[in-house]
């Protein structure tokens, strides 16, 4: 008897916390891909450590007036993501892979089934939103009409629309897996340290 309650309880337990997981048919359907003629990943401000630019050097002591124009001169700044595609403007931007069909499929897949298809209602907040990576969607007129941006560091996503189909983040493995596959791609996800 109390194995047949115990197996009753697994089953119940797995059915009621089990995730499903999105169809080929529900993933090719969702908003930004089933309008997207073009996806590119692609990667910004590895050379920052923050959204700062590496502060001037104090005026007076060592520094004279002439090194300092020169820094303020060479100095550069984070980019904006969605100032530079507003502008259509993509220098700043590192690196950049246009990705196939398969490509494309495989990293939705990854976005939409890793962590299936229920979010969970908790939300991590962290203050840090830095992201680094991103990935671009181009209409038939090759504009970007839609983008994901990705902070590896902190954990989070951010769209341009609401209209982008909502994905569930909230499991251990998803920021990792993604990460993954940017790499995969020879793209660089964090900071860059050797300067």
């Amino acid at each position: 008897m109390k194995k047949l309650l115990l197996f009753i309880f697994i089953v119940l337990f797995s059915i009621s916390y089990s995730q499903k997981k999105f169809s080929t048919n529900e993933i090719l359907n969702t908003f930004p891909l089933r309008k997207a003629v073009k996806v590119k990943i692609i990667s910004y401000n590895i050379n920052f450590i923050s959204e700062f630019p590496t502060p001037l050097p104090p005026i007076g002591g060592r520094v004279d007036s002439a090194e300092i124009k020169r820094i303020i001169a060479n100095q550069k700044f984070p980019i904006s993501l969605k100032k530079n595609i507003e502008s259509e403007e993509f220098t700043g931007i590192d690196e950049i892979k246009i990705l196939n069909f398969k490509e494309t499929y495989d990293l939705f897949k990854l976005l939409y089934n890793t962590c299936g298809k229920f979010p969970n209602l908790q939300r991590r907040i962290s203050m840090c939103f830095f992201p680094r990576n991103a990935i671009l969607f181009y209409d038939e007129n090759d504009k970007v009409f839609d983008f994901l941006e990705i902070c590896f560091e902190c954990h989070r996503m951010d769209s341009l629309s609401e209209e982008f189909t909502e994905i569930n983040d909230m499991c251990d493995n998803f920021y990792f897996n993604l990460e993954k596959f940017f790499q995969s791609k020879g793209l660089k996800t964090q900071f860059n340290q050797q300067k």
